[in-house]
């Protein structure tokens, strides 16, 4: 496992070095920036679509803005991990376009060229009210520059970007409280409110102890002190079994130290906590393939990679994977991508 971090790290930084220098650029997505899709930044107008929809047999195009704000997810159902996520979310989408009705505009578009006739069979059955595009060909996809699937874009009523919502657990949420906001239904300042992680004013002193605990282990994972990081997380999770962050980080510090099993057990724990806990899917996956159990590690690993914020080592370890596929195009894509969180992190740490 270490010869292999190694190599991945190393390759990773000689192909960042090679890119910047030559260019002083790198391309690709912004992982960094929630808000910009490749081809757009806040504040740009946003193209129209014209494509078929499932809804309707005719061919509609639409516009984003016409003096109301729009809702534009993107969507896939391949792989499976995706599809229940997105399903999921396009019935929430319409509940939004149910309730606000004429307020807002409300679309899907399905970007993949398979699997568009269990799309269909889901919108018929399901009683969606949403309109849905059907672009096989990625035509909207790439003309957006979107990065990631399931993935809400939110433009103002004029259509210009106003913010891209990549899925995570409470998207639902965040459409919300966006939505009020361009509808003038709250201000800027309430919005900032209403986005901040709800907090415990009073803790006990049990929770005292657990959040210092975690809170050491993490310092301790950062300066490679990984026996203390064990013992710290360790601990923590004695104290409050329940709590999913103690787990996550013994996991990862026993990852680092080659305890594959010991490992498992953790990230299994925290999944059982939260099933869809990114982090604890994306340690699943790196113990996968640690082992040498490509075909599970590529499973876990891409569902990690569709979280809001993808762990570096996910991407790099995705690059790898592709590479020995012979799969080069995708390989090219996640060193890419590697490259730029890089650049992130070094201008992060220098700032």
């Amino acid at each position: 496992m270490n010869i292999i971090r190694n190599k991945l790290t190393g390759c990773c930084i000689i192909f960042f070095a090679i890119v910047f220098f030559i260019t002083g650029t790198v391309s690709g997505i912004n992982a960094q920036e929630p808000g910009i899709l490749q081809n757009f930044q806040r504040g740009d107008k946003l193209p129209p679509i014209s494509l078929r929809t499932f809804n309707d047999p005719s061919n509609p195009s639409f516009t984003p803005g016409n003096g109301k704000p729009s809702v534009i997810m993107f969507f896939s159902i391949r792989p499976k991990f995706r599809k229940k996520r997105s399903l999921v979310l396009l019935s929430a989408l319409s509940d939004i376009a149910n309730r606000y009705k004429t307020k807002l505009d409300v679309i899907g578009i399905y970007s993949d060229n398979q699997k568009a006739s269990t799309v269909q069979t889901y919108i018929e059955n399901s009683g969606v009210d949403v309109r849905v595009y059907n672009d096989g060909q990625k035509t909207a996809y790439n003309s957006y520059g979107v990065f990631m699937m399931p993935l809400i874009i939110l433009a103002d009523s004029e259509g210009k970007l106003h913010e891209v919502i990549p899925y995570n657990f409470n998207i639902r949420d965040l459409m919300e409280n966006n939505i009020k906001f361009l509808l003038g239904e709250i201000d800027k300042d309430e919005l900032a409110t209403s986005l901040q992680p709800k907090q415990n004013i009073v803790k006990s002193k049990e929770e005292k102890e657990y959040i210092r605990r975690v809170n050491y282990g993490k310092i301790m994972l950062s300066k490679k002190m990984y026996g203390q990081a064990v013992r710290e997380f360790s601990t923590a999770a004695k104290l409050m079994p329940d709590s999913i962050d103690a787990h996550i980080g013994l996991g990862y510090a026993l990852l680092k130290t080659d305890k594959y099993d010991r490992a498992e057990v953790s990230f299994k724990k925290a999944l059982e906590i939260t099933p869809e806990s990114d982090d604890a899917i994306a340690g699943m996956g790196l113990v996968h393939y640690a082992r040498d159990e490509i075909e599970q590690a590529l499973v876990e690993l891409e569902k990690a990679f569709i979280a809001p914020e993808p762990r570096l080592e996910v991407v790099i370890t995705l690059a790898e994977i592709y590479e020995k596929k012979g799969q080069d195009d995708k390989a090219n894509r996640f060193n890419k991508l590697a490259v730029t969180m890089l650049m992130a992190l070094f201008e992060q740490r220098w700032k």
